[in-house]
């Protein structure tokens, strides 16, 4: 079985309202992040993946963690 983070880099596509602080964006729509822009991480263990996700999120990137097979 294979465990791997998949992360890409952030991107806001909202448009950004001017004016007061006290004013809402418009909500967050998703999406999908193309492939060319995605990168991957092999890891040993779901320990490890998770780890370098949280890692990788406070950096400003988006990630999700995959893996292949079952237990």
């Amino acid at each position: 079985m294979n465990i791997w983070v998949e992360y890409w880099k952030s991107k806001d596509h909202r448009s950004h309202i001017e004016g007061s602080h006290a004013q809402m964006k418009e909500n967050a729509e998703w999406i999908e992040p193309d492939p060319d822009d995605i990168f991957k991480r092999f890891c040993q263990n779901m320990e490890d993946a998770v780890r370098f996700a949280r890692s990788m999120e406070k950096s400003g990137h988006l990630t999700r963690i995959k893996q292949d097979g079952s237990y």
